[in-house]
């Protein structure tokens, strides 16, 4: 067990109820990265929202990311966000679990803002690494973080690593100390680093701690070290093909796996690295979704990046 620290307003030691939540709280599978509607005029488009959460309950996804670096968070005011986890936790069954990003750079805003979602309804919360001050953001920093917010949390925690956006990054090591802790029950890594992931998967190994990908370019390398699922942008679009390369995974059907993983990769790339959130908006609405805009400074995509991303899906079969 655990010794708060007083300043949090926190229990002498882990809630035993808690802890036995999270010990049963499994992760595995494919979670949706939920995007955030926006109109011309920035505001929040919560119908649109429903719909596309509506939608993805068909699929055999095991979940959604709320609040997440897709979701556009960053943007969002406190009273939106919870607004926005209020919405999609009334249209989530309780079958599909409901992951809120709750990360913010101090360890009491996280604290509270965690204690907040979870009055709202969120089963679990994803905790990004601080970052602003990414010179001090050490192993030691880090681990001080994350303990106090498990220890404050009515709900377990996932890390969330992604050096691309924050540029530091949270080491194997530190994933592996903070694992013992009753309450953080896994990792979600997208810095796409499958050497860095192994490593997490080799020294985390236990039934309790969820190694995800955040990048579904390395899903099925991913599966085949070790990883429980991912949560990715793509299972925004393809929900389908991305539950069908975990079926495929686990039936042993290692080529049909890897044909898919290939198809996947440009796809991948374009609503990413290539045109980061508009795109993945774009091609969302393509497929039927409400992708919507962007709130400024995000510009979105040209009519001819449409073209360009029309043009990906459909070389690579899926439109």
């Amino acid at each position: 067990m655990y010794l708060l620290s007083s300043e949090f307003g926190g229990w002498s030691s882990v809630n035993s109820q808690i802890c036995e939540k999270a010990n049963k709280m499994k992760l595995e599978g494919i979670f949706s990265p939920v995007t955030t509607p926006f109109d011309d005029n920035g505001c929040i488009e919560h119908n649109h929202l429903v719909r596309n959460i509506e939608r993805w309950n068909e699929s055999e996804i095991s979940g959604y990311l709320i609040l997440g670096s897709n979701g556009e968070s960053v943007f969002l005011s406190e009273e939106e966000k919870l607004e926005i986890v209020n919405t999609a936790r009334r249209a989530i069954p309780s079958s599909k679990k409901m992951l809120v990003g709750t990360g913010l750079e101090s360890t009491k805003g996280t604290i509270e803002f965690t204690r907040k979602a979870a009055d709202c309804g969120a089963d679990l919360a994803v905790v990004i690494t601080p970052n602003y001050f990414r010179d001090d953001m050490s192993h030691e920093a880090f681990l001080k973080h994350y303990l106090n917010v498990a220890d404050n949390s009515p709900i377990p925690i996932l890390l969330y690593n992604v050096p691309p956006f924050t540029e530091v990054n949270l080491e194997a090591k530190t994933a592996d100390a903070l694992s013992s802790h009753e309450n953080i029950i896994g990792i979600k890594d997208s810095s796409g680093n499958v050497e860095q992931l192994s490593e997490i998967i080799n020294l985390t190994n236990g039934e309790n701690f969820s190694v995800l990908t955040g990048s579904s370019i390395v899903l099925y390398p991913s599966l085949c070290i070790g990883a429980a699922g991912g949560i990715m942008a793509i299972a925004c679009i393809l929900p389908e093909r991305c539950t069908d390369m975990i079926r495929l995974y686990k039936d042993g059907n290692h080529a049909e796996a890897k044909a898919l993983q290939m198809r996947l990769i440009e796809p991948t790339i374009a609503i990413t690295s290539r045109y980061g959130i508009s795109g993945l908006k774009a091609a969302m609405d393509l497929f039927g979704y409400h992708g919507g805009k962007s709130r400024l400074p995000l510009l979105p995509v040209t009519d001819a990046e449409i073209n360009n991303i029309k043009d990906t899906f459909t070389s690579s079969g899926f439109l």
